[in-house]
């Protein structure tokens, strides 16, 4: 009976002290976003930064699927005071990471030549099914204004305007692969906001998985036209805009085929009425081992709001850039085509 009485008293003590545990969690509860903050920038300070760049935390917010993420701000060396700068968004792509995109693309040298802000979100952390560090462009709940991934990167603008200068009318976005999926849901999903953008080896708006070479899937297929402008259609609702768009892509992509980039162009030329099939402008040329074919197409205004980049030689990657795992430097500098393209469309007051 003494045992029984000793073990139920050690039982007793366990449970207490369990129940303790408990209220010690809910007392720490409103600090774990905190803790989690922390953690992330510690790894960050173990990433070597380069010159001229700030590194930044975005802490999660309270609406769904929203995670504490780090991002980089690329502050150009030409000094130009307070005057209100271009910012470009810049995404990476599967299996990369924000530094590795800032290296390849080679955007920081065009900006300390022209004065305009770069940025290059990190996805940090995520859920579902997927390769390393891939953007979310083929679940919905990523792609819609309000939650998920394309809402957290919007929200990195507005904390990097309320940090520095930027030019609220002359705000880009671009990516590679999966961060140029995710380049044309900002495009869709923040249309009244996002001056214009450029998708690099990407995907259309509200595609499915399937839409790519995988291990699961050996013979792409892409949605309707039809389908993807419906989904633009319903995303946009009454702030509706034509978000002019640089389309680039090689025909040799083996990971996302051309016919994606195709759907992307005739799905915005669909959605917003403009010719896909009559360029009324096109020039051609070779850089280095690849050649290349650009192709503008125009709304009722007269300026182009759709236009390709199609080449030539180089397989799935950046184009142009900086040596690297997913870059082909001898290619088209894509960067420059992209700077130039962003510069001449600014988003109308």
């Amino acid at each position: 009976m003494k045992l029984k009485k000793v073990l139920t008293d050690a039982a007793g003590k366990i449970r207490a002290k369990f129940r303790g545990l408990g209220s010690l969690k809910l007392i720490l509860a409103p600090f774990r976003g905190g803790l989690q903050a922390a953690l992330v920038a510690w790894r960050e300070r173990k990433r070597k930064a380069l010159p001229d760049d700030v590194t930044h935390t975005f802490l999660a917010r309270s609406y769904p699927g929203s995670r504490t993420r780090l991002y980089l701000v690329h502050v150009p060396r030409r000094n130009v005071g307070r005057r209100l700068r271009p910012l470009v968004v810049v995404l990476h792509g599967c299996r990369q990471d924000n530094r590795d995109i800032e290296q390849i693309s080679g955007f920081n040298e065009l900006a300390d030549r022209h004065g305009f802000l770069v940025t290059y979100p990190f996805i940090t952390s995520y859920r579902g099914m997927r390769n390393r560090n891939c953007w979310g462009w083929w679940f919905d709940r990523e792609i819609h204004a309000g939650a998920g991934e394309v809402e957290d990167l919007w929200q990195i603008v507005e904390e990097i305007r309320n940090r520095y200068p930027v030019d609220p009318r002359r705000i880009h976005v671009t990516g590679l692969s999966a961060g140029a999926g995710m380049a044309v849901a900002m495009m869709v999903a923040h249309a009244d906001k996002i001056a214009s953008g450029a998708a690099v080896a990407g995907v259309p708006y509200a595609e499915k998985a399937d839409a790519v070479v995988h291990a699961l899937n050996r013979v792409p297929r892409n949605r309707p036209v039809v389908s993807i402008a419906t989904a633009m259609r319903d995303e946009m609702g009454a702030a509706a805009r034509a978000v002019p768009i640089q389309i680039v892509h090689s025909k040799n992509d083996d990971k996302v085929l051309i016919q994606s980039a195709e759907a992307l162009r005739d799905s915005w030329g669909f959605c917003f009425d403009i010719d896909t099939k009559n360029a009324y402008k096109e020039r051609s040329g070779q850089a280095g081992s690849s050649a290349w074919e650009h192709r503008l197409y125009r709304d009722g205004g007269g300026k182009s709001v759709i236009e390709t980049i199609f080449l030539e030689g180089p397989g799935h990657g950046w184009y142009g850039g900086n040596p690297g795992e997913f870059s082909f430097p001898d290619a088209p500098d894509i960067k420059r085509e992209m700077w130039k393209f962003f510069v001449s469309h600014p988003r109308r007051k």
